[in-house]
């Protein structure tokens, strides 16, 4: 087991270890997130992130994804749906001057598996992208990898009033000549609130080409579970 975790650590630090960033910019990232549990085999997907430039509000992006997943089994989860980006301009305003929109449809694939108490997540994820400015729209095809890693710290599992350590690391490929677009990597404190509920307040370093930035996120995860009970 201290050796698979060994190389999930390897794998989350190696890709971002060469980046500079200047440690004086530091953003704010807020995440909603939901799952709607309807049936054994399905469930509705949906989220709402704000990234701004700066700690306080100063839109970055503003992203809204929603999508229809089938749940193959409790450990194998498929995906797809459609997400819409607003992208704006440093300017010290809230949704002031938006400067790129992309409407999004994404397809992907979740595997789970745990050893002991720490729980494993392989996202793979596949986009296609219609990015507009004032001027043109371009089409692109995108690939995403993520592996998140939890570990509670007071229960076995991730249970009622469990505090745990959420760890991830995603890589994104552009099916382009230049294929590495970015990569992000995170840490975070969370607690399990009910069998529902959690929120995180973390870390996350994006690196974008040789350049990376910093954020301090805060994340709601909110999964209601309408199943009729056997």
């Amino acid at each position: 087991m201290k050796h698979k975790i060994w190389i999930c650590f390897l794998l989350l630090f190696n890709s971002v270890l060469p980046a500079q960033f200047n440690t004086t910019e530091i953003g704010s990232w807020g995440m909603l997130f939901n799952q709607t549990r309807l049936h054994n085999k399905w469930s509705l997907h949906s989220e709402v992130q704000f990234r701004s430039y700066e700690i306080q509000p100063n839109t970055e992006q503003l992203l809204i994804r929603g999508g229809l997943s089938f749940h193959y089994n409790p450990s194998l989860i498929f995906t797809a749906g459609y997400g819409w980006i607003t992208n704006y301009v440093n300017d010290g305003n809230v949704f002031k001057d938006q400067t790129v929109d992309e409407n999004r449809i994404w397809e992907q694939i979740i595997l789970k598996s745990n050893s002991g108490r720490v729980y494993f997540e392989h996202r793979y994820r596949f986009e296609q992208r219609w990015i507009s400015t004032s001027t043109n729209t371009n089409y692109r095809n995108r690939l995403r990898y993520l592996l998140r890693m939890t570990i509670p710290l007071n229960n076995k599992e991730v249970k009622k009033n469990t505090v745990f350590i959420g760890l991830y690391n995603e890589v994104f490929i552009n099916l382009t000549n230049s294929p590495f677009d970015r990569n992000r990597l995170y840490g975070a404190l969370g607690y399990q609130v009910n069998s529902s509920t959690n929120i995180q307040l973390g870390y996350l370093l994006q690196t974008v080409g040789t350049k990376s930035k910093q954020y301090l996120q805060l994340g709601l995860t909110f999964n209601p579970d309408f199943r009729k009970e056997k």
